[in-house]
């Protein structure tokens, strides 16, 4: 059985910012009656007190009610907008998400996809796969033009066995004619298993990352 403190501190913790306004606001203007009540009661006759001080609270409390009603509506358009906005978003589980990200998901037999973009043409470009104790798996080297390419690894150690399924990080490693490093920008392909609603912004938890929605390049249907 829930006591009557637990049942009113339970329902004000769920209560919305413009509800809490609303209520305080209610029970100032109710004492504010009482010591206006009071003050009426026991003025001098002979001295009476200004009724434009009165008129001009009044005013304030009105006008301080009807901005609360304001917020309240707006936290209610805010509430079906983010209802809208969780529709839309779960129609991305069980996709597969292309994510500005180095480590995939190998599931022991699948491998995993990544896309790699060079800015400029590489004279030299190799691939290094390390599993999450940061030993190197697999080596390879890749595709040196300029633009962006596609890198599936297959998940095969140099052996020609699956690796253990788990989470793989991809490094590149590219060098122009003059032997200077460039930059590579990497992501990889995996599927979205779930979206975090409890923050500001969503959160995917895609493959072994955790991003946010802006940050998905592409989404695939299969």
């Amino acid at each position: 059985m829930v006591d009557g403190v637990s049942a009113t501190s339970s329902s004000q913790t769920y209560q919305t910012a413009g509800d809490r306004s609303a209520a305080s606001l209610a029970n100032d203007f109710d004492d504010f009656l009482v010591l206006l009540t009071t003050q009426l009661q026991h003025q001098d006759p002979m001295d009476p007190m200004d009724s434009n001080q009165f008129t001009q609270q009044l005013v304030q409390f009105s006008g301080v009610e009807q901005q609360i009603k304001t917020n309240q509506n707006l936290e209610t358009l805010a509430a079906l907008t983010m209802m809208s906005n969780q529709s839309s978003l779960a129609s991305y589980l069980g996709k597969d998400a292309l994510v500005p990200r180095p480590n995939g998901e190998h599931d022991g037999t699948n491998g995993i996809m990544w896309r790699y973009h060079n800015e400029t043409a590489a004279e030299k470009l190799t691939f290094e796969i390390r599993n999450d104790q940061g030993d190197v798996v697999h080596t390879s080297d890749g595709e040196k033009a300029a633009g962006v390419h596609d890198f599936q690894w297959d998940g095969k150690l140099e052996n020609g066995e699956f690796a253990p399924a788990g989470e793989y990080t991809l490094k590149i490693a590219a060098e122009d004619a003059g032997g200077q490093k460039l930059e590579t920008g990497i992501a990889v392909r995996s599927r979205v298993q779930s979206v975090d609603l409890t923050g500001t912004e969503a959160v995917f938890v895609v493959g072994p990352n955790l991003v946010s929605q802006n940050e998905i390049i592409q989404l695939f249907s299969e």
